[in-house]
């Protein structure tokens, strides 16, 4: 299946129901690398109505996921470790892109950075993760959605 299908569609058949609930769209991905973008809703903030942490965090793990997806490896993989610095708010309602890139794939573990930025290109997070075999074969998302 070739996933560049997917770029421009909102992703919504993806085996990450997680996923599938932030309504992202797919804006780049080629061999390591995937940047996903989605708007800011308002079940997504904290009491100040900017994107509350843990939902930053599935943002940039779901964009992880995605660079990992697109190594030709035909292995899944689970995140090991995620570190996130948290350095600028975003409000709902706003647009967000977050851009992963796969730094290393070893035979088990991959490392790979995120960066998330507003319109402005304002740098919201940067993040870095490790991810390990599962020994399990690759699941891909079933369809995209306009």
């Amino acid at each position: 299946m070739d996933l560049k299908e997917y770029i421009g569609k909102t992703i919504s058949g993806s085996p990450s129901e997680a996923g599938n609930w932030l309504q992202f769209k797919l804006e780049e991905f080629t061999p390591g690398n995937a940047t996903i973008s989605l708007i800011v809703r308002p079940e997504m903030t904290n009491p100040y109505k900017h994107i509350h942490g843990g939902m930053m965090a599935l943002v940039i793990d779901e964009s992880i996921g995605w660079a990992v997806l697109s190594l030709s490896s035909e292995q899944n993989y689970t995140t090991l470790n995620l570190s996130i610095d948290f350095l600028y708010a975003i409000p709902d309602g706003k647009r967000l892109w977050a851009k992963s890139h796969v730094v290393r794939a070893g035979k088990k573990i991959v490392n790979v950075e995120c960066s998330v930025f507003d319109e402005e290109n304002r740098i919201l997070a940067k993040a870095s993760s490790n991810l390990v075999s599962t020994g399990m074969k690759k699941s891909v998302a079933d369809k995209p959605s306009s």
